[in-house]
């Protein structure tokens, strides 16, 4: 190979990562974009006691597609078409009284915004969520790219997961007590 065609190469091979990094920074500001904007809307809707602001902020915010598809899978088959459907409805009222559940207490400031880092497709964001009693929360928000932009495909909170966390609660009640008894908990908890 000649000095120049190695020239060449190389310096395609740098605009190429170049490239590839100004795509991973754009993504990476753009999931943070999301998450800022769902916080935002999420604290002020807490503050206010709306809770029906709180679920059109869940519901522009995460990727239900992956949130009914990993929290049922373990028992997929039991669900029937009506079943599968009502889960579907259920799911983002039952996210939002997630959501409230657990960052309703002692918010005095809405969440920080931190770090935010790639993870293998994803891009993790981070946030501290201050209490006025003065144990702060570490909260990370994993997002996807999708069709609609970046949304929220699990939450973690002191380093557990949400999605693995319901997973096995979802699990446990269809076990016991079929799906009818995970869709009338979900209902309960819904907002």
């Amino acid at each position: 190979m000649s000095y120049l065609t190695r020239l060449a190469a190389a310096l395609l091979a740098t605009l190429a990562i170049g490239a590839a990094g100004a795509q991973a920074q754009d993504k990476q500001a753009a999931a943070k974009q999301a998450t800022e904007q769902l916080v935002t809307n999420a604290h002020r809707a807490l503050t206010s006691n709306n809770n029906a602001a709180l679920r059109s902020a869940i519901e522009g915010a995460f990727d239900f597609g992956v949130w009914e598809r990993f929290l049922s899978e373990p028992r997929a088959d039991r669900f029937s078409p009506e079943q599968r459907d009502r889960f579907r409805q259920l799911l983002p009222g039952y996210l939002a009284y997630l959501y409230h559940e657990q960052f309703d207490r002692g918010l005095a400031t809405p969440p920080e915004i931190g770090a935010v880092k790639p993870a293998r497709k994803d891009v993790l964001v981070s946030a501290v969520f201050k209490r006025e009693n003065g144990k702060n929360l570490p909260v990370d928000w994993r997002l996807r790219d999708g069709p609609k932009g970046p949304q929220i495909i699990d939450v973690m909170v002191g380093g557990t997961s949400f999605l693995l966390l319901k997973r096995d609660e979802f699990t446990a009640m269809i076990d016991k007590g079929g799906v009818d008894a995970l869709l009338s908990y979900m209902q309960q908890h819904s907002l």
